[in-house]
């Protein structure tokens, strides 16, 4: 499938002659940050660093400068047809982890790379899009796509993490009417190796997602289900996920609210698996000069109770973020076996400066089954639900179009499931610095 889709692409036959020129947008960002870590990194938790299987995995005081450049093109020949071709390279100086420490099931014949930091000019976006297929209002594309949707909880590309997270090599088709729309895939997700290109390797999952969006009179509602199926399983437990459930939310001034529900069944080898994720949130945001907004709310995905029997009761996301803003920014949690309570209060300071001060209560929804960031379990004869406490401050300063920066200080308090397990007996912390350059010549093309 996906030499067909890069055939696809190689045989659309973009010419670069000046009446082409004038329809073509060349466009793309640049992101620098700076990462501080303390008493913990991406494959441990504590000063000492000692992962799950007793082993040291880097440092505990990590400090990163990451970059990220993504650039390409968007050709639109007509109002029937649009081509985009954009690579990307991220890369990391300072880190204490190498390549090995983000291979996914090691030492097995299933292994392979999802790695966090560095990914080599990379494919971005290459795809083919008809629009007004059969009617107005249906298109279908074809090619390397990044596909998000909603609050990105259950559909993200994972934006956040320096190599990205989930981008497709698919076909996607679209039915839009006004602002409501319904949309349908079939692809595979790619792996993530810093010096391999993975157009041409194997592909990590195949899947399907369908996602809808309603705008109703008082509530925004968004339908969606998913198909997710492994295609690493020469050791490992053939597996099938299959996914339902909605969002519904209502946002702008006043009273304001979020729900997503997902049900995930299908099976593991032999096991059954019945779980389920919910985000239950709402809050007020004034109409006044600074947009003052309170929310509270809850966070669950549900554990397994007895990691030994026939059933599987752990939710996973399908195809979505686990960091960034969803899960406290100190990122130490993810969505499965987790009960995080939480509050947040931001306002503008200034015209395009935005604080938000959160804070958060993790807990393991089950004491019996893992904290999936890195791994750990209780101890036998311990039955400790309390991660931590987490408070996070982050400042937003859109300075225009071109530029923004953002700063983001997390602070940790661990609780007695990491303390009284002996993971570790210190508090963690992390320091965000970023600032992100866009250029485009959109404005300078008299088609666009």
């Amino acid at each position: 499938m996906k030499r067909c889709l890069w055939l696809c692409l190689l045989s659309s036959g973009v010419c670069a002659d000046e009446e082409n020129l004038s329809k073509i947008t060349f466009d793309g960002q640049y992101r620098g940050r700076l990462d501080m870590y303390n008493g913990v990194n991406k494959a441990a938790y504590g000063d000492q660093s000692i992962d799950v299987k007793g082993k040291v995995r880097g440092k505990s005081n990590d400090r990163l400068y990451l970059q990220q450049l993504i650039a390409g093109f968007t050709y639109v020949p007509s109002d029937n047809w649009e081509y985009k071709l954009y690579m990307y390279d991220s890369r990391a100086w300072g880190s204490s982890l190498k390549g090995e420490d983000f291979t996914i099931n090691a030492g097995t014949a299933d292994a392979y790379k999802m790695d966090y930091y560095n990914d080599h000019l990379e494919l971005f976006t290459a795809y083919v899009r008809y629009k007004n297929l059969l009617d107005s209002g249906i298109s279908l594309t074809v090619g390397r796509q990044k596909l998000g949707y909603g609050d990105r909880r259950v559909f993200g590309p994972g934006e956040w993490k320096n190599t990205m997270g989930w981008l497709w090599d698919a076909v996607h088709f679209s039915y839009k009417h006004e602002k409501n729309f319904i949309d349908g895939w079939y692809g595979q997700t790619r792996i993530i190796s810093p010096d391999d290109f993975s157009l041409i390797e194997k592909h990590r999952y195949q899947g399907v997602g369908i996602y809808g969006h309603y705008e109703g009179d008082l509530l925004n509602i968004e339908p969606f289900a998913a198909w997710k199926n492994p295609l690493y399983h020469t050791t490992l437990p053939y597996e099938d996920f299959y996914y339902g459930g909605g969002r519904v939310y209502k946002e702008g001034l006043g009273w304001i609210m979020d729900m997503t529900g997902v049900q995930e069944i299908g099976h593991s080898g032999d096991k059954h698996v019945d779980a389920y994720g919910y985000v239950m949130k709402a809050g007020y945001q004034w109409d006044t000069r600074y947009t003052p907004k309170v929310m509270a709310g809850i966070t669950y995905a549900s554990g397994d109770k007895n990691p030994y029997d026939a059933q599987i009761t752990t939710f996973t996301s399908p195809f979505g973020m686990n960091d960034g803003p969803y899960y406290g920014r100190a990122d130490i949690v993810i969505w499965s076996n987790i009960r995080d309570v939480e509050a947040s209060f931001s306002t503008m300071i200034v015209p395009d400066l935005r604080v938000e001060l959160g804070c958060h209560r993790f807990n393991l929804a089950d004491p019996n089954d893992k904290w999936y960031e890195f791994g750990y379990t209780n101890k036998h004869g311990n039955s400790y639900t309390h991660l931590g406490d987490e408070i996070d401050l982050i400042a937003n300063y859109r300075i225009n179009e071109s530029f923004g920066w953002l700063g983001i200080v997390s602070y940790f308090q661990s609780g007695d499931f990491i303390r009284k397990n002996n993971i570790a007996q210190n508090n963690a912390s992390k320091l965000f610095l970023q600032f992100e350059y866009r250029f485009s010549t959109k404005n300078k093309n008299a088609t666009h």
